[in-house]
């Protein structure tokens, strides 16, 4: 009897044992299929952009210029097809993109991937370090696609370009490879980018005023209007200022435009990012700006983007850094302070995509 009593316990202790080890493992199970499909939800919904920088710094390192190539995610997957905002660098940035396997393709080339999947080019303004690698590698592009800016950049491409002396005329009064397409600044309607599920609308900005620079407003017109803003080169309302006739100053403030126009996208969480630049450290004199922003000057502007609304859910892309020594490290460190860390900031790096 003893012995039953004691086989009996054992094939009990047994079978108890079984029953939690598969009640742990369901449970186990059902816990990590609920967080892999929360994670994959929240990555679905959340990121609307893939951008690649092709180029980064503003200027002198002729291999890493001005270039960010910008296409839309569906599915947690980038489309194939592709707008570039600016051109500074081209080739090179491609070719560093797919050493780092930024495309799903493994049989991409530079070559093939400027002819095929970028469908058009928005040009800030006309400096060569936003420009020169899209015109150098125009001989070899595809025909028919389009060249979006203000039409002051459309004029310095045309008769300092394309005018068959600096270089071929590429342009719709030459070859034909490119159709030039004048955006209007004072219009308040978005256009639809050809080839694309993209809208764009384009701002004015001062560049060393009277001269102007653009930011363009890139929007999705299929899920719910998520939009990026890039702005190219631009100096502080505050700086920025005209000497007319009277050798009275004017202040066209277009900063404060541009904020005042985004104001309703951040009230409703449209806005991902704005991709800006900042030049220099802070130790640069206003007068030696020529058209750009230091940290204190990007943070006082976006403060008074922020006096709309929080910009908690907006990233900040801090573009176009001189590529002068330790000016990099200078610029992040004075971002990230304190008292300007209430803003969240991501520092490109050629070919290393960022998700937005």
């Amino acid at each position: 009897m003893a012995f039953n009593l004691t086989k009996s316990t054992g094939i009990c202790i047994i079978v108890s044992i079984m029953i939690l080890f598969f009640t742990i493992l369901t449970v186990v199970l059902v816990v990590t299929n609920t967080k892999s499909t929360s994670t994959e939800s929240t990555k679905s919904k959340f990121y609307s952009f893939y951008v690649i920088p092709l180029g980064t710094s503003g200027g002198l390192d002729e291999s890493n210029l001005s270039s960010y190539i910008l296409t839309t995610v569906n599915d947690d997957t980038p489309d194939s097809i592709y707008i570039s905002l600016d051109g500074g660098t081209l080739r090179h940035g491609i070719e560093i993109a797919i050493q780092k396997k930024c495309f799903p393709s493994t049989n991409v080339t530079a070559e093939r991937f400027i002819q095929e999947q970028i469908k058009g080019y928005f040009i800030s303004h006309g400096h060569l370090d936003h420009i020169s690698g899209f015109i150098l590698n125009s001989p070899n592009d595809k025909a028919g696609k389009t060249i979006f800016g203000l039409n002051e950049t459309m004029k310095i491409i045309h008769d300092d370009y394309f005018n068959n002396q600096a270089w071929a005329d590429f342009g719709p009064t030459g070859l034909k490879m490119y159709n030039y397409q004048i955006l209007d600044p004072l219009s308040i309607n978005s256009i639809s980018i050809p080839n694309t599920n993209l809208n764009v609308r384009i701002f004015r900005l001062c560049h060393t005023c009277p001269f102007l620079s653009s930011a363009f407003l890139i929007s999705r017109h299929d899920v719910n209007e998520s939009s990026i803003l890039y702005l190219g080169d631009t100096g502080p309302d505050d700086v920025e200022k005209i000497v007319q006739a009277n050798n009275q100053t004017y202040s066209p403030r277009y900063l404060e435009q541009l904020w005042k126009a985004m104001s309703p996208l951040v009230v409703a969480n449209q806005l991902k990012a704005i991709f800006i630049e900042v030049s220099y450290p802070n130790e640069r004199p206003d007068h030696l700006l020529f058209g750009h922003l230091t940290p204190k000057w990007l943070v006082k502007e976006l403060d008074v983007l922020q006096s709309y609304h929080s910009m908690e859910n907006v990233t900040i892309v801090i573009t176009h850094i001189k590529p002068e020594q330790g000016s990099r490290e200078k610029i992040i460190e004075q971002l990230q302070n304190e008292r300007n860390s209430k803003y969240n900031y991501i520092f490109p790096r050629q070919g290393e995509p960022i998700w937005l």
